[in-house]
């Protein structure tokens, strides 16, 4: 991981993002890139051009120089990691992934909710697209997560054959940080019987799946969201990954489950990466 895209709306949760980034990056000496998006201002149509050129111009020198300011306090606080900044105009979501795409960024990371409730709504709505449309990972940190290393990941999964196939991406982020990978199947419509059929499946993730620190949990739980709620409250993990796919992710399902699931374990920071679909169970 050599790049990390940190979007910043200067809001605490934000900040803490960014320092939460600050502290990843340096365990794998990855360069941080804060990006901040303002649309262009709304003035009346009897106005001049002119007029609305300099407001554009007016707001853009005003978040650079913002932007700057929060650079400057990152780069006190990580002395050892190297820092850019850019400013985009346009819709922050859409700025986000254009810029993670163009920087060729290795992920992106964000805050998972704001202060007040319209940050909560906009914040999570952001998140849910970004996650939607980027090409790389992405990591949702939520406003009391504290890093100090990241020794257990939680990869919550659906038994998807290319999707178990697809956590060997995690492998090396997690050999990096030293850190056990936890498979974790809640069985909410109660497909797995017996212990021999537990044991069939945790097989063949381990044929697939080559990484010392592996550990497997199959959990019935009549919701998928709860089960995995209840999960996180008794593992001591520090990060849960969970395979998306832009058609099986929409921003319902963020606002719902998921914020509800984070907003109970504020200190568990949500890792979103794509997935494709193909059945394990039965093969």
């Amino acid at each position: 991981m050599k790049l990390i895209l940190c979007p910043t709306d200067f809001s605490p949760s934000a900040l803490h993002a960014a320092r939460y980034a600050c502290g990843l990056a340096s365990t794998f000496k990855a360069r941080i890139v804060l990006l901040h998006s303002f649309e262009s201002a709304i003035m009346y149509s009897e106005m001049p051009f002119t007029s609305i050129e300099d407001a554009d111009q007016q707001m853009q020198q005003a978040m650079q120089k913002k932007l700057n300011a929060q650079m400057q306090k990152l780069k006190r606080e990580f002395k050892s990691l190297s820092f850019e900044i850019v400013i985009a105009r346009g819709l922050s979501h859409q700025q986000i992934v254009k810029s993670a795409k163009k920087l060729k960024a290795d992920m992106i990371i964000l805050g998972a909710t704001g202060t007040s409730k319209l940050e909560r709504l906009l914040m999570g709505s952001t998140t849910a697209k970004v996650i939607r449309d980027a090409h790389c990972p992405v990591l949702s940190v939520p406003l009391h997560a504290e890093y100090s290393g990241i020794k257990k990941i939680v990869f919550s999964t659906d038994l998807k054959e290319d999707n178990v196939h697809s956590a060997q991406s995690l492998i090396p982020f997690a050999k990096k940080l030293n850190a056990e990978i936890a498979f974790l199947f809640i069985d909410d419509k109660n497909i797995l019987h017996d212990d021999k059929e537990v044991e069939k499946i945790m097989g063949k993730i381990k044929k697939r799946i080559h990484y010392p620190a592996l550990s497997g949990y199959i959990s019935k739980y009549n919701s998928v969201s709860k089960g995995i709620e209840s999960f996180l409250g008794k593992s001591q993990a520090d990060m849960l990954a969970m395979f998306t796919h832009p058609k099986h992710f929409p921003e319902s399902l963020f606002h719902s489950s998921m914020t509800q699931l984070m907003s109970h374990h504020t200190g568990i920071p949500l890792l979103a990466l794509k997935k494709v679909d193909k059945s394990l169970i039965g093969s």
